[in-house]
């Protein structure tokens, strides 16, 4: 029986080339952009589900419950955790980080530039499985130690085994012993590092490459506020809220009016709290997005199909009719539309696996994520045999109830119509096309207004044909003064300042004392070079530029508007934070990064101590000017390589990831448009089918081909206009809520909305203007001449 299925079915399909062609294109398109979007969904929910102890590791983070800073944030101390281990019994045991960035490691007589030494505490091994790699016995994190990845250590020594027990030395910081190679971190976990040395070493690390002391280290309390922290619990489903509760209290005589916040660890990847420190941060809204655009996708497809099987209805009426006058009865028909929906549904996914084959490659490198089919697994056959069985059933099921419920005697005698019902539903389906294509147009033109005013924004100085030069080598950093001057030999160069920042990664926030304020407060310190506003264009609000002061003064520091609103304070001149006291307030800027609020800053002049150098290229001769940077940077360097970047080109990365995403989710809308633009083709194509004796008949009664061409598109114009007042409004809700998110954010104007719309008809005209203009120009008397 199944066979005589099958056969009957693949005649149908092969005899109707174009109908089948639609339908296989479609199915194929939606499955394939539904299987990889999934795919892409899929690793970015399974971060750190593969952690052994996932459901007792937790990271910390704290709240000001004094509203200087509402949020909870990354501000945990180093003593924070062997506080919380030895006094609040449910904590087993702790573990931080710390990040060294841009470091020059000598090894194998070799020098390598590494953004991201970490130092940790030896737990760490334990709370994240990190495992020996093949050929290293064990992994040691003593004081003296560090251990690298299997990739890092193949890379620099050849193997496993020949890094074991090599010496490393990390400039400005000391000789370290390799005590083991551990297996690469998995992708999909929220981590990233390559080296890990002690935390023992924390206080040389974190003042490595920095000409200021300070009188107390960062294992004491009120310091700095820059690891992150994780506990493990020594048992499950422990009472949260209670060991929260309890690290409260210890907390207390340290850090008064703080509360703390325990996270699973397997809900990092996508907190708003973690902020990425590891560089791995998700947004579980934007790939819940993704999973929707791919049901929807599938979704249009398999409306599609519907639609067009349905509209068939007058050429598959008589074939229902015969067969049920033969004997078939309503079972066998639909199991014979149910055929022909799974045949069509499968050829779909062998194309959509051979799309999934050449396009995941692409996919996989643009996102920085492995994305693909692992067809070792037998779960992914089970999956993609259910998918098939899935959408031909949701495809087929109305076809198949709607085709095989003809009545044969009417089919016959030619009294068959699809019925009122049938039209309503059909135009329900064609509606809901619309809404989903009208929908993602109005939402991608939002994404993408919305990333190019983040990548135009003002960011408060001038940031043109400006290079930060790192001044990590000593032998640059030391001589800074005569480097400058011979910098400004070169016509090119028209300026040059120094900080003790890289301007978009931020810089070192340390606990302050504003005038006025009880509790002590995290500000942002920056050390610069007393021309630092003047030449990067940092508007002085009020008071006065450090070049005013006259001889250096470095107890008088510059402030932003939004520590002045933090502090509280009236006017900020004459005012003190510690023993410093702020002589001009410039207006805000963007530092770090543009996706959060500025912080509170305090600028301090100095006239050393800079790790990094802003020079200021004038003209043309771009090449002329980098040349001499480079030459006169290696003539002062000992251990650094040359390490410079535009200003222009780093505020571009820090949104790399975000303008890929918007990029893909804009390629999966066209599919989206595109599948359901077929849809409306095929359907065009069998509308004007139906109506050419109608069309037929106006032509002979003087109707003209405007008037021809306007009563076959008029309807689903008309459809548009209706579904528009109802997608339009929630478009404009969901996304200004969306836009809340951003710090700096665009507004939706009624040009912006009205543009998606205009587009949308035009579109659809274009797709439906060849066939009506066809069927305008038919002879009306072949339309009628079989009456």
């Amino acid at each position: 029986m199944f066979k005589n299925y099958f056969k009957t079915a693949s005649r149908y399909l092969l005899k109707n080339k174009g109908y089948t062609f639609i339908n296989v294109f479609g199915l194929s398109i939606g499955l394939a952009a539904f299987i990889m979007l999934g795919l892409f969904v899929k690793v970015e929910f399974s971060y750190d589900e593969h952690l052994s102890q996932k459901d007792q590791i937790y990271q910390v983070f704290l709240k000001d419950t004094t509203d200087k800073a509402p949020a909870f944030a990354l501000q945990t101390m180093a003593p924070m955790g062997p506080l919380m281990v030895d006094q609040v019994p449910e904590v087993a045991a702790s573990t931080r980080f710390g990040t060294m960035h841009k470091k020059v490691l000598k090894m194998n007589n070799q020098r390598f530039l590494i953004d991201g030494v970490r130092y940790t505490d030896p737990e760490t091994l334990d709370f994240f499985d990190v495992s020996p790699a093949t050929g290293s016995s064990s992994l040691k994190l003593g004081k003296s130690d560090i251990i690298l990845s299997e990739s890092e250590a193949k890379k620099v020594f050849g193997s496993v085994q020949a890094a074991i027990g090599e010496s490393v030395e990390i400039v400005e910081l000391g000789t370290f012993q390799v005590g083991g190679v551990f297996n690469d971190l998995p992708d999909n976990t929220h981590l990233d590092f390559d080296y890990l040395i002690s935390f023992e070493n924390a206080n040389d690390a974190f003042f490595s490459g920095v000409n200021f002391i300070m009188e107390k280290t960062v294992f004491d309390w009120g310091v700095v506020s820059a690891f992150p922290l994780y506990l493990k619990l020594n048992a499950q489903n422990l009472d949260i809220e209670s060991v929260e509760a309890k690290m409260n209290a210890a907390l207390g005589p340290h850090q008064s009016n703080r509360v703390t916040k325990l996270l699973p660890v397997n809900e990092i990847y996508f907190s708003d709290l973690s902020h990425g420190y590891f560089g791995r941060k998700g947004e579980k809204d934007k790939a819940q997005l993704y999973l929707i655009i791919a049901l929807v996708i599938l979704g249009v497809a398999i409306i599609n199909y519907m639609n067009l099987a349905t509209a068939r209805y007058s050429k598959r009426s008589r074939e229902v009719g015969i067969r049920k006058t033969v004997g078939g009865h309503k079972m066998q028909l639909a199991r014979q539309f149910l055929t022909e929906s799974f045949i069509i549904t499968f050829i779909g996914l062998v194309l959509a696996i051979c799309l999934v084959e050449l396009c995941s490659p692409v996919l996989s490198n643009f996102v920085g994520k492995s994305i693909g089919v692992d067809y070792s697994a037998p779960e992914s056959y089970l999956i993609l045999l259910s998918i098939v069985i899935a959408v031909s059933f949701l495809a087929g099921i109305y076809p198949a109830s709607f085709l095989s419920r003809f009545n044969a005697i009417e089919v016959l005698s030619g009294r068959a119509t699809s019925g009122k019902k049938g039209s309503i539903f059909r135009t329900a389906l064609v509606g809901f096309q619309v809404f989903i294509c009208l929908g993602l147009i109005s939402v991608t033109m939002i994404v993408l207004q919305q990333f190019k005013h983040m990548s135009n924004l003002d960011l408060g100085f001038d940031h043109d044909q400006i290079v930060g030069v790192s001044l990590a080598d000593k032998g640059v950093a030391e001589n800074y003064e005569t480097f400058k001057n011979e910098l400004t030999k070169n016509a090119s160069i028209e300026s040059v300042t120094g900080a003790s920042f890289s301007v978009f990664d931020g810089s070192a926030s340390f606990y302050m004392d504003p005038e006025g304020m009880e509790e002590s407060v995290p500000i942002t310190f920056m050390n610069v070079e007393t021309n630092f506003a003047e030449r990067l264009g940092i508007t002085i609000k009020e008071g006065d530029d450090f070049s005013s002061e006259g001889e250096l003064n470095r107890k008088g520091i510059l402030i932003n508007e939004t520590a002045q609103e933090e502090f509280g304070w009236d006017t900020p001149i004459g005012k003190t934070i510690s023993d410093y006291k702020v002589i001009g307030q410039v207006e805000d800027f963007v530092y770090g990064s543009a996706k959060e609020a500025i912080q509170p800053l305090m600028i301090v002049p100095s006239k050393s101590g800079f790790t990094y150098a802003y020079v200021k290229i004038s003209g043309g001769n771009i090449k002329s000017a980098m040349n001499h940077l480079q030459a006169t940077f290696e003539n002062f360097a000992s251990d650094y390589p040359f390490d410079y970047s535009f200003l222009d080109d780093v505020f571009a990365k820090k949104y790399e990831q975000e303008q890929k995403l918007s990029q893909v989710f804009s390629t999966f809308t066209a599919l989206a448009i595109i599948v359901a633009g077929l849809g409306i083709l095929g359907l065009s194509i069998f509308i004007a089918e139906s109506r050419i004796k109608e069309v037929g008949i106006r032509k002979i009664l003087g109707a003209n081909i405007g008037q021809l061409i306007w009563l076959l598109n008029s309807g689903i114009t008309k459809l548009i206009l209706i579904v528009a007042l109802i997608t339009l409004p929630l478009v404009y809700h969901f996304m200004s809520e969306w836009l809340d998110g951003f710090v700096y954010n665009i507004s939706i104007s009624v040009f912006t909305m009205l543009i998606p719309l205009i587009a949308l008809i035009a579109v659809v005209w274009i797709i439906l203007i060849f066939q009506s203009l066809k069927s305008a120009y038919a002879n009306p008397v072949n339309a009628i001449r079989t009456e």
